[in-house]
């Protein structure tokens, strides 16, 4: 298990700079980044800068994430364009020297086996790309274009592309309504990346996204499940919600998550 914790960055240049200078002066380990269609929009040169700055700091890319992008569309445009995508990606995160890739499987249709049939079709370039650029790749659940909706969807992968990750964010299946903490007990060792995101259940409903051990999510129990499979990924703080992901809320769920979950590394 690593010691420190990291979070999602910003993506603006000023954003970066001055996080990586938060990460330096309370001890996080890096940062990730998330895009959705904007991806589209970001530069190499832009990419090239967040890297240096990175540097200039001594502060890691623990990941790089595109989200949205369906790689299995049966529309062939759709699907040309998510894969021009995913390949910038892995260029970018090979710059960034990012530890993780992570993306969404794709959605072909309603067939749980037409999906993970042509998942097994069509990725294979695409994690061998991830794996020359020094990336583990990972893949959201639940939500985003991507039909990983259970364990059982990745079991099915699992038996011909073991590589496969899971990108792990207890708090989205514990909404999904799945048993979040099967997820680590059974299959820890396939997580790659972990988001640290707290939920908060009020009468049947979520009523807030506080910082870690304010809310539900049984994150002792994660943790030990985790440590059992040797985990190493990233753990990474994912501030959410309108309230606490903006300004200085924001920084104070940062620093009241790390407060938190420190006590769980050693």
């Amino acid at each position: 298990m690593r010691s420190k914790l990291s979070f999602i960055g910003e993506n603006t240049l000023q954003g970066v700079a001055a996080d990586c200078v938060f990460c330096v002066e309370h001890g996080f380990e890096g940062l990730e980044y998330n895009y959705w269609g904007e991806f589209e929009q970001l530069t190499e040169a832009t990419v090239r800068s967040m890297a240096a700055i990175h540097r200039q700091h001594g502060v890691k890319c623990v990941m790089l994430g595109i989200w949205g992008w369906n790689h299995l569309a049966p529309d062939l445009a759709v699907r040309r364009k998510a894969h021009d995508m995913l390949r910038r990606a892995i260029d970018f995160g090979a710059i960034l020297q990012a530890d993780v890739l992570t993306t969404g499987g794709g959605v072909l249709g309603p067939s749980p086996d037409e999906n993970v049939a042509e998942f097994l079709r069509v990725f294979p370039p695409f994690l061998e790309a991830m794996a020359a650029g020094g990336m583990r790749p990972a893949f959201y659940a639940v939500h985003g274009n991507s039909f990983f909706d259970s364990l059982e969807s990745y079991e099915k992968v699992w038996t011909a592309l073991p590589q496969v990750g899971i990108k792990y964010d207890p708090a989205n299946w514990r909404h999904h309504g799945a048993d979040y903490l099967a997820v680590a007990r059974r299959h820890g060792d396939k997580v790659a990346h972990l988001h640290i995101k707290e939920h908060l259940y009020h009468h049947g409903e979520l009523a807030s996204q506080p910082p870690a051990g304010m809310g539900d999510i049984e994150w002792g129990k994660v943790f030990a499940f985790l440590y059992e499979h040797d985990y190493t990924g990233p753990l990474s703080i994912e501030p959410h919600g309108s309230f606490w992901s903006r300004g200085e809320m924001r920084r104070k769920l940062l620093l009241l998550s790390q407060r938190a979950i420190s006590p769980l590394l050693v």
